[in-house]
């Protein structure tokens, strides 16, 4: 499957979970900091698959503007948007917590891709 399929899918799934009401999620803790490693995953996840959208060559940062376009605004910018919007949705608010693991798993899944390049393009 093309990254830009999985990227967007990814993008609409973590929406999706993050506005959802929480009255109609289920109550489910299995250990005390499930909910912080649930935001760090969807993020990783995320800024992983959209760093690397429509760049087929080694990457040179300096110089890839398309690179950190995609990091601002497919990654870190949803990550504190949807973060942000939880406030207006009923039984969900604003946690600095989840915003702080959100960016975590952002940057997290910057320097994975940056740092992995046996995985780089599989999804290309």
């Amino acid at each position: 499957m093309r990254r830009s399929i999985l990227t967007w899918f990814w993008l609409a799934a973590s929406t999706v979970a993050m506005l959802t009401p929480g009255s109609t999620l289920p109550d489910v803790s299995v250990f005390r900091f499930q909910d912080k490693l649930i935001h760090f995953f969807l993020f990783f996840v995320l800024s992983y698959l959209a760093v690397g959208l429509g760049i087929k060559e080694k990457i040179n940062l300096n110089g890839n503007t398309r690179f950190w376009i995609n990091f601002a605004l497919l990654a870190l910018l949803p990550s504190i948007v949807l973060e942000t919007a939880q406030h207006l949705i009923p039984y969900r608010s604003f946690d600095l917590n989840d915003l702080l693991f959100n960016v975590l798993g952002v940057f997290s899944g910057l320097f994975g891709y940056l740092y992995r390049p046996s995985c780089k393009f599989i999804l290309d």
